[in-house]
């Protein structure tokens, strides 16, 4: 066997989807554990005209004494389960409360539900609490955070001004041989959740010698980078 035959090639993107496909489907569909010490997080995402996503997500208080805060870390993807996942029409807090109550027969009441304060979700969480009083209703610290860096930088002129930059180096850099140094994209939703990703770009930006640039873009010139990258030139 020569050398061309040994190597192995590089799998379509369609396969990786379909076997990440097979993998979601028996993640949503196997059996869940039944406990007594879930602690939901639920969220409702992935919004396509009327219908929205209604994702619930499960990790056990025991698994999270004994590994997370053991560790004295935070929650990663591979910590929690896919409990369930509905496209929801409607997402009317009854219809939350309903999805929770189901959830509730096949894997156990929780000791806590985590959720932002969206109106159709606090209702729901309420409405299950109701029929639960011993289930906690925690509201999600990162829109707690968000909330309060909307609070601190909504009127800041500095931020503003560091926002409208941003936005004009990703103009500048779109569709040119540097557009894979463009700022992050900021979702008008999303945009007090992300901002740590905004400053690191701009910190790095700013700490990349231009010498590095022209050679990541060697038909670019100086004159022309320096109109491009308004964040550090400008």
């Amino acid at each position: 066997m020569d050398a061309s035959e040994s190597e192995i090639s590089t799998p379509n993107f369609s396969s990786v989807r379909n076997w990440l496909g097979r993998i979601g489907l028996y993640e949503l569909q196997r059996i869940k554990e039944y406990r007594t010490d879930w602690v939901f997080i639920i969220d409702l995402t992935v919004e396509l005209g009327k219908q929205k996503c209604l994702v619930i997500l499960g990790v056990s208080q025991q698994y999270l004494e004994s590994t997370v805060f053991h560790e004295k870390r935070g929650l990663k993807h591979h910590d929690v389960q896919l409990l369930a996942l509905e496209i929801m029409d409607s997402t009317r807090g009854e219809l939350i409360e309903q999805k929770l109550c189901e959830l509730t027969d096949m894997v156990g009441c929780p000791i806590q539900i985590i959720a932002d304060h969206g109106s159709d979700l606090e209702k729901g969480v309420k409405l299950y609490s109701s029929k639960h009083p011993s289930v906690i209703y925690t509201y999600d610290v990162t829109h707690a955070m968000a909330l309060l860096l909307k609070h601190e930088l909504a009127l800041s002129e500095k931020y503003q001004s560091f926002i409208q930059n941003c936005n004009q180096c990703r103009h500048q850099l779109q569709q040119t041989e540097l557009s894979f140094i463009s700022p992050p994209s900021q979702r008008s939703s999303c945009r007090y959740f992300n901002i740590e990703k905004l400053i690191n770009w701009a910190q790095k930006l700013l700490n990349c010698p231009i010498e590095t640039l022209l050679k990541l873009a060697p038909t670019s010139d100086p004159e022309s980078l320096n109109k491009k990258l308004i964040m550090k030139f400008g």
